[in-house]
């Protein structure tokens, strides 16, 4: 039980991803959710519920794990930026430009005081104020200005400075912590949903596709979607391209590797030719009593559900980040200034 309370955020975000993963299953596996429930089935009558538990345990908590550290770079990566022209074209919304919105929008005093007692804070804290000019210039989508490497090293420093800040007030535990400790697990909690719906909607819209190929082949909604893989590929590239320029190898390339990821099951469910077999197949499946799912009008409602959801928690998650930071800087502040009056 004690291990179930302490990954319950990463158990969550696992659970999360479950529908997406049945999802893919069924579009790439020809009555693959069939078997997903045979295999249910099957576990069911195996009456070990101990070692059930143990399997779904061990499957959810692999899943939230993968999906929480690469949903973390997926809004937090600065390799999803195009130069055209005299404007830079860049992702606005991460995990370092609300921080710095956050930062930025404060009052310089307080962030002084508190870093008094802290040298590599105080440091951090006049980089910052050397480099404040900067504030308007990375949190804007699309901006007159060109690319240069201290745009970055202006997010760094933000970062840094809740880094330290973050960190101090961790290490004082108890309960000083606990409100800190809950808005952080609504974070990753919340990215992680957001992730996922990310990911369900773009198969949903892929599905949505292959269903109007197969149904109305020539309708411009059709038209619409075609397209779709081939634009995500090409963000990928782009993306992949600024990450090998300006990062070590330690830095995975996870934002990358899910965009190409997804382009290839798009490319493949979108272009690929209906079989002639398909609707044969279909038919028998309807005669038998299966659940059948490649229909234009269920197909459109989840997509519209999908990018509801999706939309609802991103929106939670930029507000719970900036909550999270906002506390961050006033707890520091008041430990800082209840330290100095000691």
């Amino acid at each position: 039980m004690g291990a179930l309370t302490i990954a319950f955020d990463t158990i969550l975000v696992g659970a999360l991803s479950l529908p997406w993963v049945v999802l893919l299953i069924h579009l790439l596996c020809f009555e693959g959710e069939n078997r997903v429930g045979s295999f249910l089935d099957w576990l069911k009558k195996q009456e070990q519920p101990a070692a059930v538990g143990v399997l779904l345990f061990a499957m959810a908590y692999t899943m939230g794990s993968a999906v929480t550290r690469i949903a973390q770079d997926f809004f937090n990566d600065s390799d999803l930026r195009l130069q055209l022209g005299g404007h830079m074209l860049h992702e606005s919304v991460t995990e370092d430009r609300i921080l710095t919105r956050v930062y930025c929008s404060g009052d310089d005093n307080h962030l002084l005081r508190a870093g008094a007692g802290n040298p590599t804070l105080a440091d951090k804290l006049k980089e910052f104020q050397a480099q404040r000019a900067r504030c308007s210039l990375p949190l804007g989508g699309l901006t007159s200005y060109k690319y240069e490497r201290e745009d970055d090293d202006f997010l760094e420093t933000v970062a840094d400075i809740f880094g330290l800040q973050e960190n101090a007030l961790m290490d004082k535990g108890g309960d000083f912590t606990v409100r800190l400790r809950q808005i952080h697990d609504q974070v990753m909690v919340l990215r992680g949903a957001a992730f996922n719906g990310m990911i369900g909607f773009s198969l949903c819209v892929f599905a949505l596709g292959a269903a109007l190929r197969r149904e109305k082949p020539g309708s411009w909604w059709s038209l619409v979607i075609v397209p779709v893989p081939a634009i995500v590929f090409a963000v990928a590239v782009i993306a992949l391209n600024n990450h090998f320029h300006e990062h070590l190898p330690a830095d995975p390339p996870y934002m990358e590797f899910t965009l190409l990821l997804l382009a290839l099951v798009g490319a493949g469910l979108v272009w690929r030719r209906p079989s002639p077999q398909t609707p044969a197949r279909l038919e028998g499946l309807r005669n038998r009593g299966t659940k059948c799912s490649w229909r234009k009008g269920q197909w459109a409602k989840l997509v519209l559900l999908s990018a509801i959801l999706t939309l609802a928690a991103f929106q939670g998650w930029w507000s719970t980040e900036v909550l999270y930071g906002t506390q961050v800087i006033y707890s520091y502040d008041s430990q800082g200034i209840t330290t100095a009056q000691k």
